[in-house]
């Protein structure tokens, strides 16, 4: 929370005198993990859950100064350490200490590994290269994907009202098979 979450609330906060002033752009990566909570995942998707709230919230005030507020929302990102680099417990600790959530952790791994994002995941390069097109576009929307893959992910969510599809899925990614 406090680098996703409170850091773009303070870097948003302090650039909005100059964005204001050049009729800039508020462009910040988000997630489909701000969309779709991922079990085992909890704290980062619900530090991503906080940054759609605050740009949705911000992007009509902003714009009646002049400023456009975009949220980049990859799926996966292949290269950036963010498994490596997460403080806490390593996955098999993890597994070691889950007691009654040990069939679901470990069906969720196998989900995971089962392959069956391969193809969807990205590289940073990729995820840059969605964001300096977001930059000189006319007209960004409020929410950029940067694959189809995550465009339909969100999809998902954003069509289900009621949460039932989502949580259908999500259960799928720690039932055993």
């Amino acid at each position: 929370m406090e680098v996703n979450f409170f850091g773009l609330i303070a870097v948003s906060r302090a650039a909005m005198p100059l964005l204001r002033a050049s009729r800039g752009r508020l462009v910040t990566v988000g997630s489909v993990r701000g969309l779709v909570g991922q079990p085992f995942n909890e704290g980062y998707s619900a530090s991503k859950f906080a940054v759609e709230g605050f740009m949705e919230g911000l992007a009509p005030v902003a714009a009646q100064v002049g400023v456009r507020v975009t949220m980049v929302e990859p799926a996966a990102v292949l290269d950036t350490g963010f498994v490596a680099n997460e403080p806490g417990p390593t996955p098999a600790e993890m597994l070691e200490s889950s007691g009654p959530y040990t069939p679901a952790f470990e069906a969720y791994r196998a989900f995971v590994r089962s392959g069956v994002l391969q193809g969807a995941a990205q590289m940073s390069a990729d995820i840059a290269e969605v964001i300096v097109h977001t930059l000189t576009r006319d007209d960004p929307p409020m929410r950029v994907f940067t694959s189809e893959y995550g465009r339909a992910y969100a999809a998902r969510k954003l069509a289900d009202a009621d949460g039932t599809a989502v949580q259908e899925m999500t259960r799928g990614w720690v039932s055993a098979r």
